[in-house]
């Protein structure tokens, strides 16, 4: 269903590798996925772009990036534009862009029950070897079904929409897109509902959880950013 779409998907979305420096010949790294919604600018999850992915710790002193059909090529440097830490967006601005083929996305609520897919780089592996990095990308598409729309209710009055589907996403999908199957965008991944069972004190994932494209929409152009391509 979906195998002519991931064609025009990854033409636009980007591998993240961030580092930062943590003593003497170590360095801590961090990674995920973004996507390109104008010339230049991409968004991806906020945590990915902080030590140890957990928002309230530093960001990393060095963002890079990769386009997926120029994988193998050096990474090109990216730089914070703005972060919504409550909603976990993030904008990011690729210095010297290659490329700036983008991603349509959708402006209102898609109805539960329509088929979607991700593409992304989850279960990227990151290792310093020999003084040299290693970041191994492989490109993975995921399939699920939107299974509910919820709001939820933080302090200072901020209310949050998620959207949740069917399927368990693989670790490491976070800023992954999800589209239908039209190739626009309905959100982006930042994470799964863990649900805990009392009886045997375990928690298994669950739900998984992603940000709404209108949110993020919203966000990009109250931080100037133009020309988004909304459906």
């Amino acid at each position: 269903m979906f195998r002519d779409t991931c064609k025009i998907i990854r033409e636009s979305i980007y591998g993240v590798l961030c580092q930062s420096p943590a003593g003497v010949d170590d360095i801590k790294f961090g990674n995920g996925t973004a996507f390109m919604i104008a010339k230049g600018v991409c968004v991806t999850a906020a945590h990915v772009l902080h030590i140890d992915g957990n928002r309230s710790k530093p960001l990393h002193k060095k963002i890079e990036v990769i386009r997926a059909p120029e994988i193998g090529t050096p990474m090109l440097r990216a730089k914070l534009i703005a972060e919504d830490i409550d909603r976990d967006i993030a904008l990011i601005e690729i210095i010297h862009p290659h490329n700036d083929v983008t991603l349509t996305l959708h402006n209102s609520k898609i109805d539960n029950g329509t088929a979607c897919g991700s593409l992304g780089f989850p279960l990227a592996e990151v290792a310093f070897v020999k003084n040299e990095i290693s970041f191994n990308l492989v490109e993975r598409f995921q399939g699920a079904y939107i299974s509910a729309f919820q709001r939820f209710a933080l302090p200072r009055r901020v209310i949050l929409g998620f959207y949740e589907t069917d399927a368990i996403v693989y670790g490491g999908s976070s800023g992954c897109p999800g589209f239908t199957n039209d190739g626009n965008i309905f959100g982006m991944v930042v994470g799964t509902a863990l649900e805990e069972s009392s009886s045997r004190k375990s928690t298994r994932m669950s739900i998984s959880r992603w940000v709404p494209s209108m949110d993020i929409i919203a966000f990009a152009k109250a931080n100037g950013v133009k020309n988004i391509s909304v459906a």
